[in-house]
Order: C-alpha cells, then sequence, then structure tokens
C-alpha cells in the first residue's frame, strides 16, 4: 500500500512539473523583473530554515527586497500545496534571485527567464550518504523530470564535495562551487554560541555538570516513509550511562513527522553548539560538528544493508572518530558506553577531515554569498570565488 501511494505521489509531482507549474509561469512570463526582489523558498518549514536565516538578515540589511515563500508541505492538504505552489511560480516570474536551502520542484517545472537567478544553498556540509539522482530512495528510477534545473550556483562546504554534489544534481563544476555554507557562520560567532548553550542550560537543567551527548541520526528509506536503526541501544545506554552523560536524542524532520515524535524546543543545529560528544550513523551533520573539534562516534548498526542500499560517498573505515558497525543489542550499548569514556582521540583526523571538506566554512561565507548577490542584482560583474 505504501509503495502504491509512492508511485501516485511521484506520477503527481510529474504532472505539476511539466503541465501545471509551467502553465502558471508562462501566463506570467510576460511581466517585468524586479531588480530589487529576492525570494527565499522553501517546502519543509513554515518559517524560516536556520540555513537561510544569516544570508535573509543580511540582504535585508542591504535594502533589497526580500520576500518569503516557506511552506510545510507535509502538514498541508493537496489543494492547499497546490495553491502555494502555483502562487510560488507567478512570484518567480518576475523576481530577479530565488534561493533554496533543499529540493524545491517548482523552481525545476520551468524555462526561466535568463535574467533570474537561482542559487542553492542545500541544508547541511560536505556529501556523507547518497542522495538526488545517486538513490533511488530520493528521485526513483521512473521519475521523469530534472529535479535541479535552473540553478546557477549550488554552495558547497568545501572543494572535496564539488564532485558528489555534481553527481547527485547531475550539474558541473561551473554550477556547484565551494562557497562554503552560509549557516556555519554562527559557529564563529560568540555572542550566538554563548545564548544557544545558556538556553540549553535552561531547557535541560539536569544537564548541567554532565558531559553532553547529542544523539543525531539520519533516516532510512525515503522521505515518506521515514524511520531510524539504533535508537533501542541508545535508550538502554541512557539506562546505564548513570550521572556522567547526559545524552539527548535529536532526529531528523522527516522521522519527526513520520513517527509523530514531539519537536526539542531545540534544533539540532542549535544543539551541536552545546554537545560535548556526537553520536551519529550516516548524517553529514558531523561535518558541522567538525568545526567545534569535539569527539564523534559513529554508530551504524545497520552498515551492510545502508551500503548495499543508499550508500555512501566516504570511506566509513577512514571517518574521523570512533566506528560502531554491524553491532546490535547488548554488545553495541558496552561499544558505545566504552567509546563514551574513550572518545578523546583522533584530533588529528578531525583536523585533517575538516580541512579537506570544511575549508570554505571560514566565518565569512553569508558576507561572500551577499555580495556576490547584490553585485548581480546591480548588474555588475560578480564573482563568488574565496
Amino acid at each position: 500500500m505504501n509503495n502504491f501511494k509512492f508511485k501516485v505521489k511521484q506520477l503527481f509531482k510529474m504532472i505539476s512539473q511539466h503541465v501545471i507549474f509551467p502553465l502558471i509561469y508562462n501566463l506570467n512570463r510576460g511581466k517585468k523583473i524586479d531588480n530589487r526582489k529576492v525570494i527565499f523558498a522553501d517546502a519543509h518549514h513554515d518559517t524560516c530554515p536556520p540555513h537561510m536565516e544569516l544570508l535573509k538578515k543580511q540582504l535585508a540589511m542591504s535594502g533589497l527586497r526580500v520576500e518569503e515563500q516557506f511552506f510545510d508541505l507535509a502538514s498541508l492538504d493537496t489543494f492547499s500545496g497546490m495553491k502555494k505552489m502555483m502562487g510560488f511560480m507567478k512570484q518567480y516570474a518576475t523576481a530577479k534571485t530565488v534561493i533554496l536551502c533543499d529540493n524545491f520542484l517548482p523552481v525545476a517545472s520551468c524555462k526561466k527567464k535568463k535574467a533570474t537567478r537561482v542559487i542553492q544553498l542545500w541544508h547541511g556540509c560536505g556529501a556523507f550518504k547518497r542522495f538526488g539522482y545517486d538513490s533511488a530512495d530520493d528521485i526513483p528510477e521512473g521519475y521523469k523530470g530534472s529535479v535541479y534545473k535552473n540553478y546557477d550556483l549550488v554552495t558547497v562546504s568545501g572543494t572535496a564535495c564539488v564532485p558528489f554534489f555534481c553527481s547527485a544534481m547531475r550539474l558541473g563544476s561551473d554550477i556547484v562551487k565551494p562557497v562554503g555554507v552560509s549557516a556555519t557562520d554562527k559557529l564563529f560567532i560568540k555572542d550566538y554560541m554563548d545564548e544557544k548553550r545558556a538556553h540549553f542550560r535552561y531547557m535541560f537543567p539536569d544537564a548541567v555538570g554532565k558531559t553532553v551527548v547529542l544523539y543525531a541520526p539520519t533516516f532510512r528509506n525515503n522521505a515518506a516513509n521515514a524511520s531510524v536503526v539504533g535508537e533501542e541501544e541508545i535508550d538502554k545506554l541512557i539506562e546505564c550511562c548513570g550521572d556522567d552523560f547526559y545524552i539527548i536524542k535529536s532526529f531528523h524532520p522527516h522521522i519527526i513527522t513520520g513517527t509523530g515524535r514531539k519537536e526539542l524546543p531545540m534544533t539540532t543545529e542549535e544543539l551541536l553548539c552545546c554537545a560535548d560528544i556526537l553520536i551519529t550513523d550516516y548524517s553529514s551533520v558531523f561535518f558541522e560538528f567538525l568545526l567545534l573539534d569535539r569527539p564523534v562516534i559513529f554508530f551504524a548498526p545497520d552498515y551492510d544493508k545502508y551500503e548495499s542500499g543508499r550508500g555512501y560517498y566516504l570511506d566509513y573505515d577512514n571517518l574521523p572518530g570512533q566506528i560502531i558497525k554491524n553491532v546490535t543489542g547488548d554488545e553495541a550499548v558496552l561499544a558505545l558506553k566504552t567509546a563514551l569514556s574513550t572518545s578523546d582521540g583522533q584530533k588529528a583526523a578531525r583536523k585533517a577531515f575538516c580541512d579537506k571538506y570544511m575549508e570554505a566554512c571560514d566565518g565569512h561565507v553569508t558576507k561572500r554569498l551577499a555580495n556576490y548577490i547584490i553585485k548581480f542584482m546591480m548588474k555588475e560583474q560578480e564573482s563568488v570565488e574565496r
């Protein structure tokens, strides 16, 4: 039944992309481009996603006319969702710049005007698990239509990530560029870090004085049928760790939506600022954590299954942290407990990994991007190189 629903959903997406959205765009194509208009768009949040906040604020301060098109399709019925996306297509036809941070099908549904520039910030650093066209869970083999069409710039965290994004999005290296990830600038701002740590102490008073461990796994399957593997072992670990550690679980939004879990009062990105140790499986969140130079434990109880399914861009055995693969139950709990107690090593490995995959995240990414966008909108020769 789930497979049938998934196929129907993909068919509806293709019809929307090839018929409905292009029609709306072309009906508005004759309208003049607004050279001061920047649209921030996302179909997974009702408010500005964390990975857009700094750039949106910077562009708004520059005097550009910033407009928001944020709506969570997962929380809307089909009619409401279509209405939102058709509303975007009308605005798209007169926008000078459109900025995204995730897959956003309407942008790729038409032949856009040459005067409009589309920038994809993406919502994570590095490249770990396979995604986009490199994964059937993301884009099924039978799907017709380009998901990443019309992009003029895709920003990534380092030069080593460029080939992975080019492969996943079927784009060239002239579009995918190691400009850095805007959201990582927050990790270089002392006031921001202090604020999040203070908020954490307020929201989680039991954690004060303990080693804070953040468990942040990625989701399995596709977004519509997301699940998590390894949580039972983490629950047992929480029970047996005593007063030395405070373990908090933060799940991917797809897992929260699919399982009806309650959201935490802080996002995973905010919790990274407060964690002493990170436990993850295949999530790229560990790349951001490398900027803080704190230990990472890679816990992959279903490693073999995941490798033969979605797969990875990186060699799991060479990741910069302690690795626990294909181990479940009490054996896994013991391995995790041992890893927590001996997690101070790997400092050199973390630095090497950070230098390779995160070298463009230097605390000045937002300013670079803002200057690039402003120059383009002012019709000057622009460069986004560092």
